[in-house]
């Protein structure tokens, strides 16, 4: 009775992890995302473990700005990179995460007197995810804020992408 008793004592905490809440970023699972804001974007994010996903993704913004002597420069920025992300905050439908990577990008730009300028490089991306599933394993709302850092760019530094799109997970 006493090995019995001690078994169970030895097993309760397993069992009581067994019965842990349903949890929706389930290991080898694949999601394939949507976005929109000042840019377009498509990611693709497969589920490494519980908190860790490697992220591709895909974006073009459309940039336009005007410098100190008024001339007005516009340019299309194309990037891919990939990140790895980590979930920070989960309670219950709502998931934060923060993800850190790298990725080449093109740029072309030009101005209001015709000058062009062409640029492909290596550059870094960080930012942060939120999540709110829609339905359990299947759709999710998400708003992404990325920040593209251009350490060999001649026309950007840093770049500030914050997106909103639909992410399908399979």
């Amino acid at each position: 009775m006493k090995k019995t008793l001690a078994i169970f004592i030895l097993l309760l905490p397993v069992s009581l992890l067994a019965q842990d809440t349903y949890y929706y970023h389930t290991v080898h699972s694949s999601s394939l995302a949507a976005a929109y804001g000042r840019t377009y974007k498509v990611n693709y994010a497969y589920q490494l473990s519980r908190l860790r996903q490697l992220k591709l993704s895909g974006l073009y913004v459309f940039d336009e700005y005007t410098q100190a002597d008024g001339n007005r420069i516009k340019a299309d920025v194309y990037n891919v990179g990939a990140q790895f992300q980590y979930n920070l905050i989960h309670i219950d439908k709502f998931f934060f995460s923060i993800n850190l990577g790298a990725g080449g990008y093109r740029i072309t730009a030009g101005d209001l007197i015709g000058v062009k300028f062409k640029e492909w490089k290596v550059n870094f991306l960080g930012g942060a995810q939120a999540e709110f599933y829609l339905q359990r394993n299947r759709l999710a709302i998400l708003v992404d804020y990325d920040v593209l850092y251009f350490p060999f760019s001649k026309l950007y530094e840093v770049l500030h992408v914050p997106t909103v799109g639909l992410g399908v997970f399979f």
